[in-house]
């Protein structure tokens, strides 16, 4: 039985990581204002502690952010 495991290891192992690679590759170099608009909205979500109100403002801010980031679709 350690031997089946062994050989699915050692067949899975670098399949796996060859198909996690070409993911990140198919993902294109990051975009400098999407990645603005997180950090933006990652701090509106920390200063908010819970409040629904502030936090649904924050969500209306970050769809506006990055809606002015032209992405490509």
């Amino acid at each position: 039985m350690d031997i089946l495991r062994k050989r699915f290891a050692i067949l899975v192992l670098p399949v796996a990581l060859i198909v996690f690679a070409s993911f990140l590759a198919a993902q294109g170099p990051p975009n400098k204002c999407a990645k603005t608009c997180q950090q933006i909205y990652a701090d509106a979500v920390k200063s908010c502690r819970g409040d629904q109100a502030c936090l649904a403002s924050a969500r209306a801010a970050v769809v506006n952010c990055v809606q002015g980031c032209s992405l490509p679709r």
